[in-house]
């Protein structure tokens, strides 16, 4: 995704990486907290590229069956039936 369609996706998604975060993923608080460093620095390409680096990780994280169970456990979290892994 480029810089704009990440912001655009960050900003749709906001609800959802905040509420994990307060109840505890670390994933979505590193990207809260890269978010809010970006924003303060607009314009500073270091922070930019720690920023996408953070949302790629959130966005790739690979949630296997043993992973999911333990987020649905912890945070009560469920994943769509559409973005459910076929392999799983």
């Amino acid at each position: 995704m480029t810089f704009q369609e990440t912001m655009d996706w960050q900003r749709v998604q906001a609800h959802h990486i905040s509420r994990l975060a307060k109840l505890g993923d670390k994933l979505a608080a590193r990207l809260i907290v890269a978010y809010r460093e970006l924003h303060a620095d607009q314009l500073n390409p270091a922070k930019q590229t720690v920023w996408m680096q953070v949302c790629d990780d959130y966005c790739r994280r690979d949630l296997t069956n043993v992973t999911r169970v333990l987020l649905q456990d912890r945070f009560g979290h469920k994943a769509p039936k559409q973005l459910k892994r076929l392999d799983s």
